[in-house]
């Protein structure tokens, strides 16, 4: 019995720093964010997404004063940094001082002088009497500056190619508005919500859920901000998650007695600490966002150059503020190039040709993105290697536990090889998807939630102000850790405020 004990505490420890290293996989995320609550301000009930680049996201009350208003790129975020904030102002207040601003800023200008807009509401005649008050708002602000802005409403050349591309593979949502789809991919973008499960919501409760999460973005939500927030809050809460959760185990071992509440404790422990692996290999999955950084080479960058009817000298066209040509940046062009053009060109031929274009340099970044998620094969194989060892000890472990165990066990086990399994696709070159990782990995939460209030059922006072003495022990131990942590992320805004500080005035200086 003792064997199997320390058989069992060892089992713990060694879950435990195979998930901690799994949680450190990947390298090294915009807005005036001002959230709702500006006085008078309303629950949300329309979206507003207008695209000039930057593009800028206004969510609306019924009363039609922006309950939020952040930026989706980073030339949003130069345009509102610094900017008084536009929550609590009338929508056609908001949209004047942006047009103003991208004037000033350089952003509108004879060469772009188009804008797109999408506007919905649950109720479609306010979101059409929304959409003309905007779209003459916009004509009126432009024309004050000398410029003749056309506003379209048919959505950015990006936003088209994802929408058409999304609809060809996804036949069930073949029917959705474009509207529909902005919103979805906006709600979906932070990773709590995927793009089919917003899909699923009604407007209302997607413009809810949007307005809800950009109240939390700050004015400095750049993306190297986010990916380094990201990266730091991961590390620290999968390290402290993991030592927490070995509490419980710790506890009923050290007892001797082989209980029900041994047995919970490490039936819980292995469905947390899988669940919290499988998100951390989903992060990681999203962390080699590659479109942002890999930059193409001469060839795709000349068939791109072709298809816009643009020569070698034109090239700077095709650079981001970095200097670099990305996927990113092409389509961040593509979109001004595309909405730009006179009505008399062959834009169907125009469009052809570009899609092709970025189709072959998305093979590269493809395979960027599959080299780099090769480098980190040994973390994951790491954590499936640990299968066996995990059966084996708990298959010994289940023949001394009483019959209703057995049964869990044995579901435990299964649950563990579905998860297993998907990280088995990883290392052997498969592609399983970020939301599928996620769906598996909930399902392990839901469960290790479950028999956490099993365990929590078989603790009296004592047993469960010991454990609570045990994780505020852990948690005093991680202080320099979370000191650490939390320099990483005030390092970070200060970087990202530099950032757009200089970038905005770089972009005054040059007007």
């Amino acid at each position: 019995m003792k064997k199997i004990l320390s058989m069992l505490l060892a089992l713990s420890m060694l879950l435990t720093s195979l998930f901690i290293c799994t949680s450190c996989l990947g390298g090294d995320g915009s807005g005036d964010g001002s959230g709702a609550g500006g006085s008078g301000v309303g629950e949300a009930s329309s979206f507003v997404s207008l695209d000039i680049n930057p593009e800028i996201i206004l969510t609306v009350d019924e009363n039609n004063l922006v309950v939020t208003a952040t930026g989706e790129n980073e030339d949003a975020l130069v345009l509102l940094y610094g900017e008084d904030t536009l929550v609590g102002k009338d929508a056609e207040v908001a949209v004047d001082k942006i047009i103003s601003l991208a004037v000033e800023l350089g952003y509108l200008t004879e060469d772009n002088k188009a804008v797109e807009l999408i506007v919905d509401n649950a109720n479609s005649e306010k979101a059409t009497e929304l959409l003309g008050k905007l779209k003459s708002k916009i004509t009126a602000t432009s024309e004050s500056t000398g410029l003749s802005v056309t506003v379209g409403t048919e959505g950015a050349y990006s936003l088209l190619r994802e929408y058409e591309a999304f609809k060809a593979a996804n036949p069930s949502f073949a029917e959705i508005s474009l509207s529909k789809y902005k919103m979805a991919l906006t709600a979906s973008e932070d990773g709590e919500l995927t793009l089919d499960a917003a899909l699923e919501l009604d407007d209302s409760a997607l413009i809810k859920n949007i307005s809800k999460a950009k109240a939390e973005v700050e004015a400095y939500y750049t993306d190297a901000y986010k990916e380094r927030h990201d990266e730091a809050m991961r590390v620290y809460n999968y390290a402290l998650d993991a030592e927490l959760d070995l509490v419980y185990a710790e506890y009923f071992s050290q007892n001797g007695q082989m209980s029900a509440g041994m047995f919970y404790s490490y039936i819980y422990q292995i469905y947390a600490l899988t669940a919290r692996g499988l998100y951390a290999a989903a992060d990681t999955i999203e962390f080699f966002d590659t479109t942002k950084n890999y930059e193409l080479d001469e060839t795709r960058v000349n068939a791109i150059l072709e298809s816009l009817g643009l020569s070698a000298a034109e090239t700077d066209k095709l650079k981001n503020e970095d200097g670099k040509i990305t996927l990113d940046s092409v389509l961040d062009y593509a979109d001004i190039y595309m909405k730009n053009l006179d009505t008399g060109v062959d834009k169907a031929a125009i469009k052809a040709a570009l899609d092709s274009a970025i189709a072959n340099a998305e093979i590269d970044v493809k395979a960027e993105a599959d080299r780099l998620a090769r480098e980190y094969a040994p973390q994951l194989e790491s954590i499936i290697t640990s299968s066996e060892a995990i059966k084996q000890v708990m298959e010994v472990a289940s023949m001394l536990a009483p019959a209703n165990l057995k049964a869990e066990i044995t579901t435990m086990l299964a649950d563990y090889e579905t998860a297993a399994t998907l990280l088995r696709e990883l290392v052997e070159g498969g592609t399983p998807t970020t939301e599928a990782l996620r769906e598996v990995a909930d399902g392990l939460d839901k469960k290790a939630k479950q028999i956490l209030v099993k365990i929590e059922g078989l603790l009296d006072a004592d047993a469960k102000a010991d454990i609570e003495a045990r994780k505020k022990s852990k948690r005093d131990a991680k202080a320099s850790e979370r000191e650490a942590f939390e320099e990483a992320i005030a390092s970070a805004r200060r970087d990202a405020e530099e950032r757009l500080n200089n970038l905005k005035n770089s972009r005054k200086n040059k007007q």
